[in-house]
This record gives C-alpha cells, structure tokens and sequence, in this order.
C-alpha cells in the first residue's frame, strides 16, 4: 500500500486554519510559519513551485512533504487528517 496522496488544496486549507501565512512569490507559494514568542520559528518557510501550487487539485511530491516535514515537523498524515 502507497503513501497517502496530498494534494495543494489539502496543504493550503490546513497551514491557513492554523495561522499560517500562504502568499505568492513569483508564481510560487510561500507557507511561512506563524510569528510568535520563538524568533527562530518566524523565518522558518517552505516554497511549493507554480507547477503544484497553480490548481487544488495538483499532488505534491515527496520533496515538498519533507520539506513540510523539516520545516515544521507536520507530516501527510497530519495534513491529511487536519
């Protein structure tokens, strides 16, 4: 059985509800974390290219999710169920 599918309107619904900034760059998207009592937390991002980030319904690679993953320590799983 395969990993689970996430897809850009599964990534921006989550990181948006939780206060996270989403803004284009570009044509790409940016998902900075939100600014609280931790500076370091501030600067953390991850970019999503205009290719997986242009429709909903676009599937993100591995790449992105770890990325997500290293940046924030949110998995697909966490995506999934949010």
């Amino acid at each position: 059985m395969g990993q689970a599918v996430v897809k850009w309107g599964d990534v921006a619904r989550y990181f948006s509800r939780r206060g996270f900034a989403i803004y284009a760059d570009g044509g790409d998207k940016i998902i900075q974390a939100p600014k609280d009592a931790d500076a370091s937390r501030s600067r953390q991002q991850v970019r999503i290219g205009h290719l997986f980030s242009n429709h909903a319904g676009a599937e993100l690679r591995d790449g992105h999710l770890s990325a997500i993953k290293r940046a924030f320590g949110i998995s697909c799983d966490d995506i999934l169920k949010g």
